[in-house]
C-alpha cells in the first residue's frame, strides 16, 4: 500500500457515510475537520485545487549563478 492510499483509507474510513449523498471521494473533499493532520494530504479533485495564480509565489533559494574565468 502507497502512503496517498493509506492516507485515502484513513480519509474514507473516517468520513465516508454510505447513507450520505456522493462518493466516497466527494465526501472526504467536503471534510472540514481542519485540526486533522492528513486535512492538506486528503484526495481532492483536481478542478478543487487552487490555481497557481492564487497560491503562493515560490521563493527561490539559490543566489544568483556567477562564473568567474580562470587565468
Amino acid at each position: 500500500m502507497t502512503r496517498q492510499q493509506a492516507i485515502e483509507a484513513k480519509c474514507k474510513e473516517c468520513t465516508y457515510d454510505e447513507l450520505d449523498e456522493g462518493t466516497w471521494r466527494q465526501q472526504v473533499e467536503r471534510c472540514d475537520i481542519t485540526d486533522c493532520t492528513l486535512h492538506v494530504y486528503r484526495p481532492v479533485s483536481r478542478s478543487n485545487m487552487p490555481s497557481k495564480a492564487a497560491s503562493a509565489a515560490v521563493q527561490p533559494h539559490y543566489g544568483p549563478i556567477r562564473q568567474e574565468v580562470m587565468a
